[in-house]
This record gives C-alpha cells, structure tokens and sequence, in this order.
C-alpha cells in the first residue's frame, strides 16, 4: 500500500510541473512553434537564401542553414511577445491555437499570405506605380 500511495504521489509531483509550472518564456516558446511562427520564419529564411544561391551557386546551403540556428531566432523574438502578452494571453492564444479552428489557420496561413502578397504586388505595380510616378514628374 505504501508503494501504492508513493507511486501516485510520484506521478502527481511529475505531473504537476508540466501542467503547471510553465514559465512565461516555456509557453512563449511553445505559442510560437503551435501558432506555425517558426515554420513561417523557416520559409522566409528560404525565400531569402533561394535570392542568394545564385550568387554563390557551389556553396554548402545546408551549412549556412545550421549556423543561421533559426531556434536562435525563435528564442530572441521571446521578449516582444512577453511585452505585448500576459502569461493568461499566451495560455489562451496556446488553446486557441490548438483548436480545429486554430489548426486550420495555421495550416491556411502559408496559402493566404502567398495569395495576398501576389494581390499586393499587382496593386502595387497597378496602383501605387503610376501614382508615385505621376507625382515624380
């Protein structure tokens, strides 16, 4: 019985901590790898190497990437969040970005922004263009 009662107190101790005992930085941490933060800045980090093959076509592209240490960015980024965000914001953002609806965001998020970023660019080349240059002339 001893054992019994040691055992459960034993998982309940373990337990705790992981439930509980996330510091603000921990869930930061955990919000920007559920929201899909750090995959978004892994492909930006692509989009901007893909500009700079070209120049260096023979170099060790996996090399760089390491030594980016992209975590390394995701772990700097911790500060802005815990300026803008109680420790309750980043729990709740954390829920939310586990639900269906929170899922489907972060899996619809790389889609919209490539679609919005091509509207952007055409109004832009549309729009903004002849504005700015009608008024340089």
């Amino acid at each position: 019985m001893k054992k019994f009662v040691f055992a459960v107190f034993f998982v309940i101790g373990i337990s705790i901590p992981g439930i509980y005992g996330q510091t603000k930085n921990d869930d930061i941490v955990k919000l920007l790898r559920v929201s899909g933060a750090d995959k978004m800045s892994s492909q930006m980090f692509d989009a901007m190497m893909a500009q700079f093959k070209p120049l260096a076509p023979n170099a060790n592209w996996a090399e760089i990437r390491r030594k980016a240490n992209l975590d390394g960015l995701l772990y700097e980024c911790i500060p802005v969040y815990d300026k803008y965000y109680t420790h309750d914001d980043i729990k709740q953002l954390i829920k939310f970005y586990q639900s269906p609806l929170g899922r489907k965001m972060v899996d619809t998020s790389p889609f919209i922004m490539n679609e919005t970023m091509a509207i952007g660019q055409r109004w832009g080349q549309e729009k903004l263009g002849p504005i700015i240059m009608s008024e340089l002339k």
